[in-house]
């Protein structure tokens, strides 16, 4: 249901294909440009929306290898805050599990950032990617790795398709700041795309709340910026949420599914709420 490599200093005009290697605990166990830990889409091409669950661009950072980003063929720009300035270890790339191999990217530039998602960029790493193959890995020297709060990626070509698409776009590495919050969530927010009126109490990380939709209700728990939340309506099987703030601050977006086996590997929904006042109601 849509409810509405190895890399040096400056750019490296052919990235080597690698195999992973750890870089510390945390590139070990964490992709950091995951939505679920706190990263977010600022920028993407506009052909595809963000609520389309089967070709959002969304697909690229929800941990799912099922699930992929389809745009048109030709250069597509994203761009990614990262919850922390992070010490990038090495990013991935995944291009299997499309329904036309062809589709896959072929070349592609890095940047990164510490000023804003608008300006500050400088070119890190630049390489060619395979058809069909998961964890394609460019990884950096250890004297060498570029630092980025905003990373911007830019796909310049494909391999031969109308369409272009991949399923997975992750980063690994060393956080160097640990400032992400998530406060303020208390309100009444509006899901005209599917959830009615949502009402939301913050005490703490800790976070309750029901929703007009099906008499649902929630709760959850917040981590960094991410607000992950246990859902349960009327004649459903409970689900399972992680949220975040859209950039501007406006509207709580997030990412649902269900509980079973069967979603395992795929969110099923994006919602979106725009926030209409600072004091909980009740449904």
């Amino acid at each position: 249901m849509t409810i509405v490599a190895t890399a040096r200093t400056g750019i490296v005009l052919s990235a080597l294909i690698a195999t992973a290697a750890p870089a510390g605990a945390q590139d070990a166990r964490t992709d950091l440009f995951a939505f679920s830990a706190g990263a977010r889409l600022v920028s993407a091409p506009t052909d595809t929306g963000m609520s389309h669950m089967d070709s959002s661009p969304l697909n690229l950072i929800d941990d799912s290898p099922a699930t992929d980003w389809t745009g048109e063929a030709g250069k597509a720009v994203f761009v990614l805050e990262l919850a922390e300035t992070t010490r990038l270890a090495r990013i991935a790339f995944d291009t299997a599990g499309l329904n036309r191999d062809r589709k896959a990217p072929r070349s592609f530039t890095l940047e990164v950032s510490e000023s804003s998602p608008r300006s500050g960029f400088h070119p890190v790493l630049s390489g060619a990617l395979q058809m069909a193959r998961t964890n394609q890995s460019f990884a950096f020297e250890p004297d060498d790795r570029p630092v980025a709060r905003w990373v911007r990626l830019t796909l310049h070509d494909n391999y031969g398709d109308d369409y272009q698409g991949f399923t997975g776009f992750h980063g690994y590495g060393e956080q160097l700041t640990s400032d992400a919050t998530l406060t303020g969530l208390t309100g009444n927010y509006d899901g005209a795309s599917g959830w009615g009126w949502i009402h939301l109490t913050q005490s703490g990380n800790r976070v309750s709340g029901c929703y007009e939709y099906q008499n649902g209700v929630f709760d959850g728990v917040v981590e960094g910026r991410v607000l992950r939340l246990a859902m349960r309506q009327d004649g459903s099987e409970p689900q399972h949420g992680i949220f975040q703030f859209s950039p501007d601050g406006q509207k709580l977006v997030g990412l649902v599914r269900g509980d079973g086996a069967a979603y395992r590997d795929t969110y099923a929904a994006y919602y979106s709420a725009e926030r209409t006042g600072g004091r909980a109601g009740g449904c």
